[in-house]
């Protein structure tokens, strides 16, 4: 019998599982996937990673401890095969973080209290936004740049490797192209059906303990112990695009002009769908690649074995276009259609709450009775990647029982990211919205 399963090995899975094996459990993560995956919310090089919020917010203590808990990752990593040199700097790209807020917003931005914030965070109106940050903006708008380490980019990428290397050293087990058929909860254990994908074979798995962030397919998981999570998550399609301008075009720029274009990235848009852009991939004398799309232009999903190789929506794939365009005319920077280049476009899979709060929790079985041995991490919302090793945390320290957390803000965490049959912790919390 496994001790604790852990089912989904994307950054939600790997983080829990890290957790937990670095506390002395003995863990097996299993994963539908090769070694190499291609479809997941984890896949990829670069999701934002950020700070900014009114104080005491949730959103900005789950992105430092995920910075800590990484730093002390990578510390164990290097202690432990010194010949083999691991640095944070492989995972974070520091880089300014530019946010557009429309007039509207001013009233919660005043909670950000900016002047107790030394020098991370500047805010720019229409009249000073080009003096102070090189960018013209529209009118009734807010620009709000974020400077501080580790705010940038997150490669989700090389930290999953990181996090299965640290398993691996700490005895945990990973195993791959397992996909699970059914979840059941026996006397006293969970049997858990897998599928290999390679062979097609099955078998039967026990376990005391299960942890479930697989993401959009938790649902078809838990369908047998807690049904009526289909109405607690729902899996989202998001178009992306990762875009460059033409050789051609970028060789024309001017070195300064070249310069605000790092310095103005990643760009997220607070206004209507919520345009984002950061850059995917960076090389030396290369125009940068782009990934872009709208945060909130989320879609139902109709097969979900079927929506990753789907084609994206061409009034979608229009639409990023046309936002991409209007980012770099803030910059004075003018691009015609076919300065453009499409470089690939895919529907990146996210799970939401109603609340679009993200869940950690212990969750009822069909009976209605509470289940302590098992813990859901999934309804990330697109928003996951920056705090996954404290979402991770907080999974294991549930799972095991522990509850000896003296510092406040993990546990007003702990309490944002509770059962949601208790309780979906909307108030104060706009809908898809930073703040």
């Amino acid at each position: 019998m496994e001790n604790i399963l852990v089912i989904g090995g994307g950054l939600m899975g790997t983080s829990a599982t890290w957790k937990l094996v670095e506390r002395g459990a003995k863990v097996t993560l299993i994963e539908k996937q090769a070694e190499n995956y291609t479809n997941g919310s984890s896949y990829g090089t670069a999701r934002i990673s950020r700070s900014l919020g009114p104080k005491k917010d949730i959103f900005s203590y789950v992105h430092n401890k995920t910075v800590k808990e990484i730093i002390k990752l990578i510390a164990f990593l290097n202690t432990e095969n010194p010949k083999q040199k691991h640095s944070i700097e492989e995972i974070y790209s520091t880089a300014p973080v530019s946010y557009l807020f429309s007039k509207n917003d001013y009233a919660e931005i005043d909670k950000f209290k900016f002047k107790k914030q030394k020098n991370d965070y500047r805010k720019a109106s229409p009249n000073s936004a080009f003096r102070k940050f090189g960018m013209t903006i529209p009118e009734n708008t807010l620009l709000v740049r974020e400077m501080r380490q580790f705010s940038g980019t997150i490669n989700p990428t090389e930290l999953i490797k990181k996090l299965r290397l640290g398993i691996k050293q700490k005895g945990g087990q990973i195993k791959y192209n397992q996909e699970v058929i059914s979840l059941e909860k026996k006397e006293d254990y969970f049997e858990v059906e897998i599928l290999n994908t390679k062979t097609k074979k099955t078998r039967k798995l026990k376990a005391q303990k299960v942890v479930v962030a697989a993401g959009a397919y938790t649902v078809s998981i838990l369908n047998q112990f807690a049904p009526y999570f289909n109405k607690v998550i729902t899996p989202k399609k998001v178009v992306q695009s990762f875009l460059k301008i033409t050789d051609t075009r970028f060789e024309q720029l001017t070195e300064e002009e070249q310069k605000a274009i790092l310095n103005a990235q990643p760009f997220f848009s607070q206004i209507g769908k919520q345009y984002f852009s950061m850059i995917e991939k960076l090389e030396k004398d290369s125009s940068p690649i782009f990934k872009a799309g709208g945060h909130q232009m989320r879609r139902n999903i109709r097969n979900l074995d079927k929506v990753w190789t789907d084609a994206p929506r061409k009034k979608e794939l229009k639409w990023i276009k046309k936002q991409f365009r209007k980012y770099f005319e803030m910059l004075e920077i003018y691009l015609t259609k076919k300065e453009i280049e499409v470089v690939e476009s895919y529907n990146c899979v996210y799970t939401e709450t109603r609340s679009k709060i993200p869940l950690v929790t212990n969750i009822f079985n069909k009976y209605g009775s509470l289940d302590t041995n098992i813990v859901v991490i999934g309804g990330m919302s697109g928003i996951g990647a920056k705090g996954c090793l404290a979402y991770g945390s907080i999974g294991a320290d549930l799972l095991l029982g522990k509850k000896g957390k003296s510092k406040k803000m993990y546990r007003k965490a702990v309490k944002a990211f509770g059962n949601p049959s208790v309780n979906l912790y909307t108030k104060g919390v706009k809908r898809g919205r930073l703040f």
